[in-house]
């Protein structure tokens, strides 16, 4: 058989079908979710993940962690994209979804085990996962938009099953971030847009983390007897130089007398002086721009107290354009005042060994930054993640504002309400959705078990207070005075005092839309993969000898991989990376 598959499929081809081929997909898929699982939870554990550029990785995320680690395998490559699938569209749960997908198959391979067909366990899963929707829908409870207690809460959730966690118990980052993120909301339309926050980071102190009403630069004033302090500042924001102007090609100037020397010099000079008229009728006093200033502009400009910052990333520019409402402009001769913006205070500051100018103050910000401050680059990392996480989290509550309880709590009695309509279905499919609800407990167990909890008194204590929980309930819809998000004590795991605890009471909640992409993503994946009964695999080519991944899970290989490097254009258009790199 196997030299068959080489005659039809050329050499290097491995193939594996039927049951073997499915046991296998499962199997990676359940070693992707043992693998993740120890993140679960206030009480779960970090990672440490070295690349082969001896670059080091120390992290809670399960995105992060993944997107780091090279597998071979198709079925596994699917669960880590299904896990970035979760972080780009909700930009949290990615942990869960990954160690839900793991319990769905390992309840598979038992039904498989068990004789159950692979298309009917994907028709009860599809089944369970509309009921679970249909419940969770129902028992989320719907608050305003911009209720900022209620957002706070979310962030102190979000941020309590983070590492930075334990850097920053004496810090208000929620206060922070709940704060920069109403600043800059449009709660009539439920929008926010993630990219309008900048987040900055140097090395420092945790305690001066900080939220600035508009952008920090990376940068240095141009010169020395510039002014170090601009109040009401009227900013100008160029994409352009202002120097002389270089041809892209080469140029050849020809001279016949000397006289034409002087007249060359003459024009040039001339011409920057347009330039720097044009920028001085503005009545601008800072300005920002992305292109060289010449030293003579620079000079002019001293003297007549304005302050310049050059060679200003593109997107700096975006942010300070959103933050102080100016207009980026390129044609000198179009400059009016209605491209000038504002800020009270525009100024540079020593920040732990750089100097960075800070535009603060500005009327109606469209864009803010967090400044982040930790004694190393690992933390700082993982503190942009979590930081950009929470905005993520907040982003689902202004778009759609429902809650529903965290701790395992909603996946406890979705669990069990689950197993008793299960009772409804005739035949092998009844066991198939009681094992999806099954699936649904890992969850809590899991956080108990990071915790050092009994996970099977755990087990035990929980289902039957849910189980009581939902016998009133049902008393209560037969009476006709039940409402699914009221009148409900939400148990679920308390992991930092290590008991069961009402989880509603303790204000531990999450967005509805985050827990209803985790059911839907991780049941998709798996039934997809029960679908898979063929598995064809050759070993790609490494024509350059250095294959490698990037820490957005692009695997390719090519001259210089072996170095570190990134894929930016060189014309700076995007010299600073996409938040999800982090």
């Amino acid at each position: 058989m196997e030299s068959k598959n080489t005659q039809l499929f050329g050499n290097g081809v491995k193939r594996t079908y039927g049951t073997e081929a499915m046991r296998y997909n499962l199997l990676a898929a359940r070693l992707i979710g043992d693998l993740v699982k120890g993140f679960l939870g206030p009480r779960g554990l970090e990672k440490m993940f070295i690349d082969i550029l001896g670059e080091v990785t120390v992290t809670k995320d399960g995105a992060t962690f993944l997107r780091k680690v090279d597998v071979e395998h198709p079925a596994a490559k699917v669960i880590i994209e299904a896990s970035n699938t979760v972080d780009n569209t909700v930009g949290d749960g990615t942990t869960s979804v990954v160690v839900f997908a793991g319990a769905l198959v390992e309840k598979a391979q038992g039904l498989l085990e068990m004789g159950i067909s692979p298309a009917l366990i994907s028709d009860g899963y599809h089944d369970a996962l509309q009921m679970a929707i249909e419940i969770i829908r129902k028992v989320a409870r719907e608050s305003t938009n911009y209720d900022r207690r209620i957002m706070k809460y979310l962030v102190d959730t979000c941020l309590g099953s983070k590492a930075v966690s334990h850097f920053t118990e004496e810090i208000e980052i929620p206060s922070l971030v709940v704060e920069g993120v109403c600043r800059i909301a449009n709660f009539s339309k439920n929008y926010l847009d993630v990219d309008d926050i900048k987040i900055e980071e140097k090395i420092g102190n945790c305690s001066e983390i900080q939220l600035i009403e508009g952008t920090v630069i990376d940068k240095t004033i141009d010169e020395s007897s510039m002014p170090r302090v601009i109040e009401n500042a009227q900013i100008l924001l160029l994409d352009n130089d202002i120097q002389d102007e270089r041809t892209k090609t080469d140029a050849e100037i020809r001279i016949s007398a000397p006289t034409q020397v002087k007249q060359f010099l003459d024009i040039k000079t001339s011409n920057l002086l347009q330039k720097i008229q044009f920028v001085t009728k503005s009545g601008a006093n800072v300005i920002f721009s992305r292109g060289g200033i010449d030293p003579l502009a620079l000079n002019h400009f001293a003297k007549n107290r304005i302050l310049t910052v050059k060679r200003v990333k593109e997107n700096d520019l975006l942010w300070l354009a959103k933050a102080t409402g100016a207009k980026v402009v390129r044609d000198f001769d179009t400059i009016s005042s209605t491209d000038i913006g504002y800020a009270a205070k525009v100024y540079e500051k020593m920040v732990g060994d750089d100097k960075m100018v800070f535009v603060n103050g500005c009327r109606n910000p469209k864009s803010i930054t967090f400044l982040l401050r930790a004694n190393s680059k690992k933390i700082l990392d993982e503190f942009h993640r979590s930081v950009l996480d929470c905005i993520y989290v907040l982003r689902n509550f202004i778009t759609e504002p429902k809650i529903v309880p965290g701790g395992g709590a909603v996946e406890l009695f979705i669990a069990q309400l689950i197993k008793d309509r299960s009772y409804r279905y005739t035949g092998r499919e009844q066991i198939v959705i009681q094992k999806f609800a099954e699936a649904l407990e890992v969850i809590p167990l899991t956080i108990a078990k990071n915790a050092g909890m009994n996970t099977m008194d755990i087990g035990t204590h929980l289902r039957e207070k849910v189980h009581s929980q939902i016998q009133i309930m049902k008393k209560r819809i037969w009476k006709r005075e039940y409402q699914y998000n009221n009148h409900h004590d939400w148990y679920g795991i308390n992991a930092v005092e290590r008991r069961i605890d009402n989880m509603m009471d303790l204000h531990v909640m999450e967005p509805q839309i985050v827990k209803e992409q985790i059911l839907i993503t991780a049941t998709e994946v798996i039934i997809l993969l029960m679908r898979v009964d063929d598995v064809l695999m050759k070993k790609p080519i490494n024509i350059h000898g250095h294959t490698h991944t990037h820490i957005d899970g692009t695997t390719h290989s090519h001259k210089g991989g072996n170095k570190p490097h990134d894929h930016f254009d060189r014309l700076g258009k995007q010299q600073r990376p996409m938040h999800h790199y982090y």
